[in-house]
């Protein structure tokens, strides 16, 4: 029974993951945690049953337990072993599709961690050690076991049963039933609710489990999660270009807009392994970003609630060197038409520079003025130039605009932004949405385009974007073969 290398090859086997939401196992994805990870399983296959998994190392050790496990300890259950499953199954909740090994819908009844206690001469025995005796001895610390467990193998079938039992102390009951049985601990919804509430879109070669599609996520326009996914999955041809190869900041809004977002930046322990990400250093440490490549991945971000996709200046293979150089503008009052008059005044210093600049509605306040560049100068480079423009431009107009970082120094003056222009800032992704009432987009925009006086940050929505893109399917001709220099300003 004790852990072997490469004993998740059983359960690999029995799976086509093109066809199952489940986590393939190839590649870690749980980060430490303080104790070692428990987790029990309602699984309603062909027959309904529970299954209760320890993680021993990089994997979890698994029974299937047809009746249960009961706080009481007089009552013992069958626990019949099965394949080690990955770590990442732990947050596995949802539906396996028919015609699939395990199909049914399956919840996280419990999670939390365990310690070790079976004890010999006053030692605590390795638990790899409890496994090949038959005998482990658990405290658990989940949201409804808690306490001392037993599983104790039997003689029957040459050792291939066991038995799982509550041991008696504090948290024990007699009445054989927890509190919450019928929820789960992740979510809080019913077997039912979970069938109901999850479905499987097959995006590319992925298979992705939706869930709490019609959760409200634009309360006033009564947008959804579900047009929030399928926005993206229609949108990716045009996105995946800007966002290749690139780290992503999630704005994630679980509950909706109204309720206040976060901002995540670690690829989370149950993202499944074909999402790529990126080890990136950090001050004392590391992170660990998703990197979208695909639609499968973008609809999986969009099944996270993630409204807003924030993506770096450089990319993952030349971290230090960005190869766009972006100002953001930020009106200091609700006036697009100072908006506009920037845009086109940063526009025309590039020009004069020699510098092609691309324009975007940022979906919220302001538009983004972007200049491609060939990614062989670092951000030091990059950010003294940006903010040379930016101070040249704003001295041109003081009464409109302004480089002051200081909110209390600008004075209602627009705000050039060019300190994003450093390593690990973010900017939002083009096509992006953004998490403002009806769902507005960042767009792509011709210059032209800017000079429409009905033109404002909001005008493109997820609801009308794409009759705006059968009239123009690139609003940024070039962009891609677009690779210049930030030449030093004389």
């Amino acid at each position: 029974m004790a852990t072997k290398k490469n004993s998740l090859k059983p359960y690999q086997q029995r799976r086509d993951f093109k066809h199952t939401p489940e986590p393939s196992g190839t590649k870690a994805t749980v980060k430490k945690a303080k104790g070692s990870l428990f987790v029990v399983q309602k699984h309603a296959a062909s027959h309904l049953h529970f299954d209760f998994r320890i993680q021993i190392g990089k994997v979890l050790k698994s029974w299937a337990i047809p009746k249960g496990i009961s706080p009481n300890p007089a009552e013992k259950h069958l626990a019949i072993p099965t394949e080690d499953h990955p770590l990442a199954y732990a947050h596995f909740e949802g539906t396996i599709p028919e015609g699939n090994y395990g199909a049914g819908t399956v919840m996280v009844w419990d999670i939390g961690t365990y310690k070790n206690i079976k004890e010999k001469d006053g030692k605590i025995v390795p638990i790899k050690q409890c496994l090949n005796d038959g005998r482990v001895e658990l405290w658990l610390e989940g949201t409804k076991m808690r306490g001392g467990y037993a599983l104790i193998r039997t003689q029957l079938q040459a050792g291939k049963q066991w038995l799982v039992l509550k041991m008696n102390d504090q948290h024990a009951a007699r009445s054989g039933v927890f509190p919450h049985a019928n929820k789960s601990a992740l979510t809080g919804r019913t077997m039912k609710q979970i069938a109901k509430e999850t479905g499987v879109l097959k995006v590319g070669k992925q298979s992705i489990e939706l869930t709490n599609q019609d959760k409200i996520l634009f309360p006033r326009s009564g947008i959804t999660k579900g047009e929030l996914i399928e926005y993206y999955q229609k949108i990716a041809p045009y996105m995946l270009p800007y966002m290749k190869d690139r780290a992503i900041t999630m704005h994630r809004f679980p509950d909706g807009i109204t309720h206040e977002g976060f901002y995540q930046k670690d690829i989370s322990d149950y993202f499944p392994d074909w999402i790529q990400s990126a080890k990136i250093r950090k001050e004392g440490g590391y992170n660990h970003y998703v990197v979208c490549n695909d639609a499968a991945t973008l609809v999986y971000l969009a099944n996270q609630a993630c409204i807003t996709p924030h993506i770096w200046l450089s990319r993952i293979n030349k971290l230090d060197y960005p190869d766009k150089m972006i100002f953001d503008l930020d009106p200091g009052k609700d006036d697009f038409s100072i908006v506009r008059k920037a845009a086109f005044a940063i526009r025309d210093e590039l020009d004069e520079l020699g510098l092609k600049s691309f324009v975007m509605t940022t979906g919220s306040r302001g538009l983004h003025v972007i200049v491609p560049l060939k990614s062989t100068q670092n951000f030091d480079t990059v950010r003294a130039f940006a903010r040379n423009v930016a101070d040249r431009v704003a001295a041109q107009n003081p009464k409109l605009f302004t480089t002051e970082v200081r909110l209390n120094k600008r004075r209602g003056r627009l705000f050039i932004d060019s300190t994003r222009n450093a390593f690990a800032q973010t900017t939002v992704a083009p096509y992006a949405v953004r998490a403002h009432d009806g769902a507005p987009v960042a767009m792509p925009i011709s210059w032209d385009e800017l000079k429409k006086p009905s033109l404002h940050a909001q005008s493109f929505t997820i609801k009308n974007i794409f009759k705006r893109l059968e009239k123009n399917k690139n609003p940024w001709p070039g962009f891609a073969r677009c690779k210049q220099l930030a030449r030093p300003i004389l």
